[in-house]
């Protein structure tokens, strides 16, 4: 037996299908015997000349032309429709009989039967089968009168239910349509968040983290302390070894740095081969500590074994968040820790408070 899965998808239980047949009157006592009338006296005798007047008149309608456009195809459709009318109106109180018609609705969605197309189908189809009804009815007014009406009935039940799965099955697509949207934005949305070389937080985003919590900081009365480091001599490595071995040194360093940093900072890449770090709910001493750690990291072991014994080292600057900071003056000031940590002879630390002394020693040098 068929399964009944749109049924149950759709509600059509008992209860609603003698609702949906209530509300199209067709019920009471001589209801089956016009849909046997249909069959006897309209369909059968008639079938190959309905079927082909329906394609005739559909066959004139370019939006139809533009869904069928092989012989072999509508060849196809009239076996299916054939099918269709010896089956119309036969027991359509039956849950077998909704879920066929059910079924018709998502097929035609699929092959890009539009709903306005698909509603002058039945029109034209209501038409043929009355102009069809044969003499021996037609002589009897009343009969023909009831089967007409009949007819209208039974094809508007088998439209309703084709429309409740074709809406369904638009709102499917529209559904996976928007979820795939979702999708595609989330996708944006992480690659603008993540530097795609060095699979740390962009410039844009680790910018907007810093403000951020540099804003709760200040109203919590927590430190906050934020780390520049710029990797020493990077230029010459990229003249020397050549930008793509300059990415894998950038990549492998942002991947140190982050193994040398605790779970709850933030490192991002501030452009070309200089990485700021935030360092949330932590004073000034306690950054410089992390800081040196995270130095250590990067010059442990050779960078890369493809260039030989080439070991890797970054100059840091630290500076603690002031009452009046805000991302702008921060970072300078970690910047300016940092070129300190450059004058003094790079792979090394400094603060904000030493940027006093390394510019002694300049003046010293010169």
């Amino acid at each position: 037996m068929m399964s009944q899965g749109l049924c149950n998808r759709f509600g059509f239980d008992d209860g609603k299908i003698a609702e949906r047949i209530g509300l199209l009157g067709l019920t009471g006592p001589d209801v089956h015997t016009y849909a046997a009338q249909l069959q006897s006296h309209v369909i059968q005798p008639n079938i190959d000349a309905i079927i082909d007047d329906f394609y005739e008149l559909l066959g004139r309608h370019p939006e139809f032309l533009d869904i069928v456009r092989e012989r072999g195809q509508i060849n196809r459709l009239k076996m299916t429709q054939r099918k269709y009318l010896l089956g119309l109106g036969q027991d359509f109180s039956n849950r077998q009989y909704f879920e066929e018609r059910l079924r018709v609705g998502v097929v035609h969605q699929q092959v890009g039967v539009s709903l306005g197309l698909y509603q002058c189908f039945y029109s034209v189809l209501q038409s043929l089968l009355i102009a069809r009804i044969s003499a021996e009815i037609k002589v009897n007014p009343e009969t023909f009168e009831r089967l007409s009406q009949f007819i209208v009935k039974i094809t508007s039940l088998d439209m309703s239910l084709a429309i409740e799965t074709y809406h369904s099955a638009e709102i499917s697509i529209l559904e996976e349509s928007m979820n795939h949207i979702r999708d595609e934005g989330e996708l944006l949305r992480q690659t603008l968040r993540i530097d795609s070389l060095t699979q740390v937080l962009s410039r844009a985003c680790v910018i907007q983290e810093l403000k951020d919590r540099l804003t709760a900081s200040q109203a919590e009365l927590r430190p906050l302390a934020v780390v520049m480091a710029d990797l020493d001599h990077f230029k010459r490595m990229n003249d020397s070894f050549g930008h793509l071995a300059g990415d894998r040194i950038l990549k492998e360093v942002a991947g140190r740095m982050t193994s040398g940093a605790r779970s709850s900072d933030i490192i991002g890449r501030y452009g070309g081969e200089e990485f700021v770090l935030i360092f949330d709910n932590t004073t000034l001493d306690v950054a410089r500590d992390l800081a040196e750690r995270i130095r250590e990291h990067v010059k442990a072991d050779a960078i890369d074994e493809q260039l030989g014994d080439l070991h890797i080292t970054v100059s840091l600057g630290v500076a603690q968040a002031l009452a009046g900071d805000d991302a702008d003056s921060l970072t300078s000031r970690a910047d300016q820790a940092m070129y300190a940590a450059k004058r003094a002879g790079r792979n090394t630390v400094r603060t904000e408070l030493d940027i006093g002394q390394a510019q002694d020693l300049a003046s010293s040098n010169t």
